[in-house]
């Protein structure tokens, strides 16, 4: 018998089959490779699976079966041809293929797989801490924690969002769109993703708007009623950070007319309320006081 040093590489045999994957896929997935020393296809997956499961560490166990040794546990599992690839999570087959597979399909194959449990417990403490520093507006250091993130789990969705956000806080607008170009389609299109990649255009508009703050407070001075002046300065103060002033703005402007420029004040404030994220304090109490003045 084949003996196997990686310590998530193992052989298993009908006396060990229950503890070592069923069980074991309670706690973490299992990848089970169906084999046989006559099989000529089998010693072409084996290397390639083995090769693809270390990169993995700690996520999963390749558990590697030999037919010949162990027919009762292929019977049981109704293995009609070889080679055979199951993945066992939480005590039951999730997911496999039969025959021959390339490396790039091996390795999707595998490293989809290890996602099934998850995150690991350090990476799961960063996403906290990443989600804590951005509530926080703190972007030097969401930024760092998100890049530990992906350098553990380089496909990780949430430390792909919680990077944007960060660079979006700090104002690296076209670093973003390089980055986001360079992502592949699943992770782009994942949903933390698209929800970070909401603030982008209003952050920009508003930290462009900045520049003219001194203009329209002398603007607003003359004119305080001025609501197309009011909408401008709030986007302008949305883009200086002061984001409690630039909703308070917003609603002065809802309060004074509901209906001016097809709502644009309303618009604006729900566009900001993305931006800055919906459990943000100045979101929630601006949400509250919008309540009031929409249904008062």
């Amino acid at each position: 018998m084949e003996i196997n040093v990686s310590s998530n590489i193992k052989d298993v045999t009908t006396d060990n089959f229950m503890s070592d994957v069923i069980e074991s896929s309670k706690e973490k997935p299992i990848i089970v490779d169906f084999w046989a020393p006559w099989c000529e296809p089998c010693k072409q997956l084996g290397p390639l699976l083995e090769d693809a499961v270390k990169e993995q560490k700690d996520k999963i166990t390749l558990a590697k079966i030999d037919i010949d040794q162990n027919q009762e546990i292929a019977a049981q599992l109704r293995i009609q041809s070889i080679p055979t690839v199951y993945t066992f999570f939480e005590g039951k087959v999730v997911d496999g293929f039969q025959g021959s597979k390339t490396n790039s399909e091996i390795l999707d194959f595998v490293k989809k797989s290890a996602n099934l449990s998850g995150p690991g417990e350090e990476v799961e403490n960063l996403i906290s801490m990443a989600k804590l520093s951005i509530e926080e507006r703190n972007w030097n250091d969401a930024n760092e924690i998100s890049q530990k993130i992906l350098t553990l789990d380089p496909e990780n969705h949430i430390g792909f969002a919680s990077l944007i956000k960060s660079m979006i806080g700090l104002n690296q607008f076209s670093d973003v769109r390089e980055i986001v170009d360079a992502l592949s389609a699943e992770i782009k299109e994942s949903k933390p993703v698209v929800e970070a990649l909401k603030s982008l255009e209003p952050s920009e508009k508003a930290f462009k708007a900045q520049e003219n703050i001194q203009d329209l407070e002398k603007q607003l001075q003359n004119d305080p009623n001025n609501l197309e002046n009011l909408q401008e300065m709030a986007v302008a103060l949305y883009g200086k950070g002061d984001i409690a002033t630039s909703f308070d703005l917003l609603l002065k402007s809802i309060e004074k007319d509901k209906e001016w420029n097809d709502q644009a004040a309303r618009k604006q404030l729900i566009e900001f309320f993305s931006s800055a994220g919906f459990d943000a304090i100045e979101t929630i109490n601006a949400r509250r006081k919008l309540a009031s003045l929409l249904f008062s």
